[in-house]
């Protein structure tokens, strides 16, 4: 930001001006930010989780990836999962539509993607359990987008700590509260973290979170 004295706005237009030579803009609705400096037009084509024309449909408990009303995905078919990952998914649907692939071979490849390595990576799935790394969630904000919106069946084992580099961890409480949630904390910050969830007013009974 130092290269841009006049602020936020200053640095939105530059990185807007990679849309000035597009033919086909693939936009963010629920961003406002992200959007065309002169705002969307017949060139964007949009994604978000209830909004765009790519977007998520959830009905009678099941999660779809849905394109303009239609239904193509239901993300349970994914390896991925959490909401963040399905808001990539329908990205990389609407680029993939906008080049012309298949739409078939496109969903055949969101159904088989086990994610970038570290990075909410499906390391394996054994007997009907799923062990995700995200060792790269070094940090709150990154830690909020994997827990939000992630639908599990049965419990959570979740291993979270480390060097939280001074960082405020009370926005966490609201994802770890949950009765199907077992929380091992360690490394240098285990026990703030810990004592994070323990102070949560949503969570009655903390003696069942297995802390370590």
């Amino acid at each position: 930001m130092d290269r841009y004295p006049f602020g936020l706005q200053q640095y939105r237009a530059a990185k807007l001006r990679i849309y000035e030579n597009a033919k086909v803009c693939v936009v963010n609705a629920d961003d406002a930010l992200t959007m065309p400096v002169r705002g969307a037009d017949d060139r964007c084509i949009s994604f978000g989780i209830t909004m765009g024309d790519y977007h998520l449909n959830r009905q009678l408990g099941e999660t779809w990836l849905r394109v303009k009303g239609e239904k193509v995905l239901n993300v349970k078919e994914m390896k991925l999962s959490g909401q963040h990952n399905y808001t990539n998914a329908l990205a990389a649907l609407a680029l993939a539509d906008a080049v012309g692939l298949p739409r078939s071979s496109s969903l055949q490849a969101l159904t088989t993607f086990t994610g970038l390595a570290h990075r909410f990576q499906l390391a394996l799935e054994h007997n009907g359990v799923r062990w995700i790394n995200d060792s790269k969630a070094t940090n709150v904000g990154s830690t909020e987008a994997a827990l939000n919106g992630l639908q599990v069946e049965g419990t959570l084992h979740l291993l979270l700590g480390g060097d939280g580099k001074s960082a405020d961890f009370t926005s966490l409480k609201q994802y770890l509260s949950g009765d199907n949630i077992r929380l091992y904390c360690f490394g240098r910050d285990g026990r703030e973290l810990r004592n994070c969830v323990l102070r949560s007013p949503s969570r009655p009974k903390p003696w069942n979170r297995q802390c370590a």
